[in-house]
C-alpha cells in the first residue's frame, strides 16, 4: 500500500529536462564562457556546444557554434599559434548556418588577421600579408559592415578589433590619415572579451589586464602581454615580475611560438644563457624558420664556448637567407678570429659589410684586417665603429686605431688614438662603477639577478682601467717617441696607478726625465 505522504514525496522529486531544455541551458552557460573570454573559457564553450549539438537541439546552436570557432582561431593567431583546425571547424558549418549568416565573409575576416609577429618567422609574416594584400582596402568597408549583423554584438566587436588593431597604417599608402584611434579606452562595463582586446590592441595596459585576471581567475591569456612590459627593462631590473608571469604564459600556452620565444629572450637579457637555450629550442621545434630564435641560439652558444654548435646555427640562417643573415656573418666571424683562423673570419666579416653597417661590424672587421696587415682598410673600419651609433663610447676601436698606427711606425698619430682610448676607457670605467652603486644599493631587485650584475659590473670596471692605463703607458711611449716629453711625462703619471705596469713605467720614466 502507498500511503499519502510517500505519494507527494514522489511527486515533488527533480523534473527531468527535455532535450531543449538542456540545450538552453548549456547555451546559456556557454554564452557566460564566451563572455569571460579566456582561451580556456572559449575551449569550454565549445566542449559545452558540441556535447548538446545533437539532433533537433542543434540548429540553434549552429550560430554560437560558428562564432566560438572564429573567436578561438583569433586567439590562437594572437599567440601565433596555428589556427587551422578552429578555422576548418569553422567551415565545416557553413551548410548548416541560416541564409542570413554570410560565413564565408565573417571567415575572410578572421583569416586575413595577422599571427602574432614575435613568433612567426618574418619570412612567413611578409609572406602572409603578401598574399592579403588586395584585402587591405576591404578593411574599413569590413569593419563597417561588422557594426551590425546577425552575430552577436561582442564577437561582431571582436572581429572589428582585431582586423583593426592588426592593419592600424593601411591607410599611410594610400596617401590619407589614420582612421582608427590609438588609444582606445576600455570602458568599466566592457564584457572581459571586449575588455582584453582592447587592452592588447594599440598598446598594452597592464592595469586593465591585471584587473581582468582578477575579475576572471583562469585569464592568463593576459600574462604574456604583462610580461613583455616587464620584460623590456629586465637588463636593468633583472626582471623578477616577468618571472612567474612568463611561467604562466608557458603553463598555459606551451604551443605558443610568441611565449617560447619571450621567455628565451628574458633569460637571454638576464643573463643566463642556458636556460635561454632551451627555449629557444623550443621555438624553434614549433616555428624552424624563427630568425630570431636562431640568432638567440647562436648568440647564447658562442659565449657558452660551444663554438661548433654556434658555427652550425649561424649557418643554417646563412643557408635561409634570414632577414638578419648579417647576424649569423657577424658571430662565424667573431668565432673563427677566436680561433685564429683569419681567412674565414675575413670572408665573413667581408659578407656582413656587404649587407649591413653597425658599429659591431665594422669594429671587428678592421680588427681583422689589422690582424691581416691590411692597415688601409682597417682604418676605414676602425673610423666607421667609432662615427656609427654609439660609438662615442667604442674603446676598442681608439685602441685599435693606436695599433694600426704603431705599425705605420707613425709615433704622434699612435699616441693621440691612444690618448683617445685612454679617456675613453676612463669614462666606461665611471660608468660601470655608478652602475655597480646603484645596483648595490638596490633592493628591490631579484637577488641572483643582483648578484651576478654586482659581479659584472666589477669585472668591467677592472678591465676598463685596466685598459685606461694601457692605453696612457702607450700613449706616453709614443709621446716620447714624437718628442713630446711633457705630454708623455703627464701620461705615465696615468699609467702609474697600475702596479702591474710598474716596471715598464720605470724604465719609461728614465727615457723621459722626472
Amino acid at each position: 500500500m502507498v500511503t499519502a505522504s510517500a505519494a507527494i514525496a514522489c511527486a515533488s522529486g527533480p523534473k527531468k529536462l527535455s532535450a531543449a531544455e538542456l540545450a538552453a541551458q548549456a547555451h546559456a552557460a556557454a554564452q557566460v564562457l564566451v563572455q569571460d573570454g579566456c582561451y580556456e573559457c572559449l575551449l569550454e564553450a565549445r566542449e559545452t556546444y558540441e556535447r548538446v549539438a545533437v539532433g533537433p537541439s542543434r540548429r540553434p546552436l549552429i550560430v554560437p557554434m560558428f562564432e566560438t570557432e572564429l573567436l578561438i582561431a583569433l586567439r590562437e593567431k594572437e599567440f601565433a599559434m596555428d589556427a587551422s583546425g578552429a578555422l576548418d571547424r569553422a567551415r565545416t558549418l557553413f551548410a548548416e548556418l541560416p541564409p542570413e549568416v554570410d560565413g564565408a565573409r565573417y571567415l575572410a575576416i578572421v583569416d586575413a588577421v595577422p599571427r602574432d609577429a614575435m613568433g612567426v618567422p618574418q619570412i612567413e609574416e611578409l609572406a602572409f600579408r603578401r598574399e592579403r594584400a588586395s584585402y587591405i582596402p576591404k578593411i574599413d568597408a569590413e569593419i563597417a559592415w561588422l557594426a551590425s549583423g546577425p552575430l552577436q554584438p561582442v564577437v561582431r566587436q571582436y572581429l572589428s578589433l582585431s582586423i583593426d588593431c592588426k592593419y592600424l597604417h593601411r591607410g599611410q599608402s594610400a596617401g590619407r590619415a589614420l582612421t582608427v584611434s590609438t588609444d582606445r579606452n576600455v570602458p568599466a562595463d566592457a564584457p572581459p572579451l571586449i575588455a582584453y582586446r582592447l587592452a592588447t590592441c594599440d598598446s598594452v595596459k597592464a592595469d586593465v589586464l591585471e584587473s581582468l585576471k582578477a575579475r576572471v581567475p583562469r585569464f592568463s591569456d593576459t600574462a604574456i602581454f604583462r610580461a613583455r612590459l616587464l620584460a623590456l627593462d629586465a637588463q636593468r631590473t633583472g626582471g623578477a615580475g616577468a618571472r612567474p608571469l612568463l611561467a604562466e604564459a608557458r603553463e598555459h600556452f606551451p604551443a605558443s611560438p610568441s611565449v617560447t620565444y619571450l621567455n628565451g629572450n628574458f633569460q637571454q637579457a638576464i643573463g643566463d644563457c642556458r636556460e635561454a637555450l632551451r627555449f629557444y629550442d623550443e621555438t624553434l621545434a614549433l616555428k624552424p624558420l624563427h630568425e630570431n630564435a636562431l640568432l638567440g641560439r647562436t648568440v647564447c652558444l658562442t659565449y657558452l664556448k660551444r663554438q661548433d654548435d654556434a658555427i652550425a646555427t649561424a649557418t643554417r640562417m646563412i643557408e635561409l637567407r634570414t632577414f638578419n643573415m648579417h647576424e649569423a656573418y657577424f658571430w662565424r666571424a667573431w668565432i673563427q678570429h677566436d680561433r685564429k683562423v683569419l681567412p674565414a673570419a675575413r670572408a665573413d666579416i667581408t659578407s656582413a659589410k656587404a649587407i649591413a653597417s653597425s658599429g659591431n661590424i665594422h669594429r671587428l672587421a678592421g680588427i681583422i684586417e689589422y690582424d691581416q696587415d691590411d692597415l688601409d682598410i682597417a682604418e676605414r673600419d676602425l673610423r666607421a665603429a667609432k662615427d656609427a651609433s654609439g660609438g662615442g663610447a667604442d674603446c676598442v676601436a681608439r685602441w685599435y686605431l693606436g695599433l694600426v698606427a704603431v705599425k705605420r711606425t707613425k709615433a704622434p698619430e699612435a699616441a693621440a688614438n691612444f690618448e683617445e682610448a685612454m679617456g675613453c676607457y676612463e669614462r666606461a670605467a665611471q660608468v660601470s662603477e655608478a652602475g655597480l652603486r646603484a645596483m648595490e644599493a638596490n633592493a628591490d631587485i631579484d637577488p641572483d639577478f643582483k648578484a651576478r650584475q654586482i659581479e659584472g659590473f666589477k669585472a668591467a670596471v677592472e678591465e676598463d682601467r685596466s685598459q685606461q692605463y694601457a692605453a696612457a703607458f702607450n700613449a706616453a711611449n709614443y709621446f716620447a717617441q714624437a718628442g713630446n716629453r711633457d705630454k708623455a711625462r703627464v701620461l705615465i703619471e696615468v699609467a702609474a696607478k697600475d702596479p702591474t705596469l710598474e716596471k715598464v713605467v720605470a724604465e719609461l720614466r728614465k727615457i723621459i726625465g722626472g
